[in-house]
């Protein structure tokens, strides 16, 4: 290399006769990549927003990638799905980290793309797997546990997507006890923070970016650590994602959710009580109530007049609320219960 890669202008990389063009054989020349890249160096030297629109075939990650990375910044890249993030920091990354051997990068998803060890130790010690088919992957799943370092669903190219088992062992927030989790050392989140926190570049999505920015400002910790620059990729899905942190969803189907939580929680830890499953079984009964007062239509509708709605139907409203109040008493009462 006939210079270290960081004393290099954005010209002398993207030029014609530039590094890029001999590190790379199939490397062309794009006009468009040269002036985004330019454009994306400007605004991080000046601290301003910059919106780019960039057609298929500009050679756009490239053309952020390499402003950031001679930035010496820790900058946040967020994606609007997965295989983008994926293609980053497995494919496009890679290669620039020849240049920059020196940037730090870590990749992070959301909880439920990571395996809770403590989760799959518990379900060897109680009768939860259902089906041959559950049997015969766990082992796998044991296997696989004692030898990742990430504990990335990805890795799992043999479990099915829709795979029961992978929702029982999974690291999703609502079922988690933190710090008081006899494996939070070794937790594969914590390793996951552990890793953001030493890197200069940290790859998310924005379900995950939102996430943190919805917790940023209350007690709870964020998930990210603290940058200095933001690149949204796919930016037409932020307005849809950012909705959902910032705006609160009830649904029949998150009702549901509590209900198969709390089941499933109970039959893990080997506890009784009828007082809780019979809670459950009147959360169920009252949701189906509720829900089916409102209209069955294939799209969206606006949900107007929710004054006169409740006035109607005020009763049902109400005898919902009731059910999961009693649920939290219930619950309250175990003994032993677990976190």
């Amino acid at each position: 290399m006939p210079a270290p890669a960081k004393t290099l202008t954005v010209r002398q990389f993207f030029g014609r006769r530039g590094l890029l063009a001999d590190w790379h054989p199939n490397y062309e020349y794009r006009h468009g990549q040269l002036e985004m890249a330019e454009a994306v160096e400007s605004a991080l030297a000046d601290k301003k927003h910059l919106i780019v629109e960039a057609g298929t075939g500009t050679g756009k990650t490239l053309a952020y990638l390499v402003p950031i990375m001679r930035s010496g910044r820790r900058v946040v890249i967020s994606t609007g799905t997965k295989n983008l993030q994926e293609q980053l920091f497995f494919k496009d990354i890679p290669f620039l980290k020849k240049l920059f051997p020196g940037v730090r990068v870590a990749l992070m998803k959301g909880r439920q793309n990571y395996l809770c060890r403590q989760k799959l130790y518990d379900i060897e010690k109680q009768p939860v797997l259902n089906g041959l088919e559950e049997v015969s992957q766990y082992p796998r799943l044991r296997e696989w546990e004692a030898k990742t370092e990430v504990g990335d669903r990805a890795e799992l190219s043999w479990l099915p997507d829709a795979s029961e088992l992978w929702t029982k062992v999974d690291a999703r927030r609502e079922t988690c006890t933190g710090q008081k989790c006899a494996q939070f050392e070794r937790c594969f989140i914590t390793l996951m923070h552990q890793r953001a926190a030493a890197s200069d570049l940290i790859i998310v999505n924005h379900h995950l970016f939102f996430a943190d920015l919805a917790l940023r400002g209350t007690e709870v910790a964020s998930l990210l650590p603290d940058y200095e620059a933001l690149v949204f990729d796919e930016a037409h899905d932020i307005e849809d994602v950012a909705t959902q942190y910032f705006g609160l969803q009830v649904s029949n189907y998150r009702v549901e959710e509590v209900a198969r939580d709390t089941e499933a929680t109970l039959k893990l830890k080997g506890l009784k009580s009828a007082e809780v499953l019979h809670a459950v079984a009147e959360l169920r009964r009252r949701a189906d109530l509720f829900f089916e007062l409102f209209p069955s239509v294939e799209t969206r509708s606006s949900f107007d007049h929710r004054e006169t709605f409740l006035k109607t139907h005020g009763g049902a409203y109400s005898s919902l609320l009731n059910a999961l109040v009693l649920l939290e008493t219930e619950l309250s009462r175990l003994k032993d219960r677990p976190e």
